[in-house]
């Protein structure tokens, strides 16, 4: 299997998440038509989908009228991811890591580094038969960003990183366009909305053994001499020895030293009130 940039192709969806969230945002809005009375006449569900704007202009300018019974009728409504760009504002130190807590009895765990942010630039657009509609769908959506709108998703499933991504809204804009002369009548009602979303793109998932313990010997009898202190990392072993007269199995515990840390105070007679560092020298044994 080819590697990308050492580690073996992976893909977490993140962008398609991010355009499935924001699409998800508007899709049950509601339009609501009234007679002169204010008695309601009509109800319908806004559909959205997922297509550039110009798509939904092509197929309304070949139904001036906007009335014929087409799979594209007005109110609609569709939205496109427009562009990316990295958001150093937002960059995180790069050794950061998410980690999964690991089951009883398993030595391994999954690991991620913290998210690349990126800022996904969306727009929205709104097509109308008349400008009551437009307004109505405008403020459906408009007192709900402020001017963010924050949705709570996990945008890494296998480390399970949740997070808040903050949803923009940057400008809104109405465009009529007529037909012939201006007292024909209006052609086509749009909207455009402009937002930005703020989310994270993550590398591979590492698979890494986990340390299940330590015992170490801390030792101050050389810091009177020395001015240092030494660690001795120990293990416990299992020996077992066999009888060979009786063939009956003894198992000893031992414990041995695997490595030895030292820590050295530079200079040594610095005292507690000196501006000093440390030299560390670490001497490893072989295992018997």
């Amino acid at each position: 299997m080819s590697k990308i940039f050492g580690h073996n192709p992976y893909y977490h969806r993140s962008i398609r998440k991010y355009v499935t969230l924001f699409g998800n945002c508007f899709n049950d809005i509601t339009l609501v038509r009234h007679d002169t009375n204010m008695v309601e006449k009509e109800r319908c569900k806004v559909p959205i989908s997922y297509a550039p704007k110009e798509k939904f202009i092509l197929r309304l300018q070949g139904d001036p009228t906007l009335t014929k019974s087409i799979a594209t009728t007005v109110p609609r409504m569709s939205f496109e991811m427009v562009s990316m760009q990295y958001d150093a504002a937002r960059k995180q130190q790069s050794t950061i890591r998410h980690m999964t807590t690991p089951a009883v009895g398993i030595a391994t765990t999954s690991s991620q580094y913290v998210g690349v942010p990126y800022n996904f630039e969306f727009s929205l657009s709104l097509y109308v038969r008349n400008i009551e509609d437009g307004l109505q769908i405008v403020e459906q959506i408009l007192p709900f960003f402020t001017p963010d709108y924050t949705v709570t998703a996990t945008v890494s499933q296998e480390v399970n990183i949740i997070k808040d991504i903050p949803i923009i809204l940057k400008g809104v804009t109405e465009k009529i366009d007529y037909e012939g002369a201006y007292a024909d009548g209006t052609r086509m009602i749009t909207w455009d909305l402009e937002f930005t979303l703020k989310g994270w793109l993550f590398g591979p998932v590492a698979n890494s053994k986990i340390i299940m313990g330590v015992s170490a010997n801390i030792a101050n009898a050389n810091a009177v001499v020395t001015g240092g202190i030494v660690v001795n990392l120990l293990e416990t072993r299992n020996v077992i020895t066999m009888n060979t007269a009786t063939g009956v199995e003894t198992t000893n515990t031992t414990t041995g030293v695997d490595a030895s840390i030292w820590i050295y105070q530079n200079p040594i007679t610095a005292n507690v009130d000196s501006d000093y560092g440390y030299t560390t020298f670490i001497n490893e044994f072989p295992n018997a």
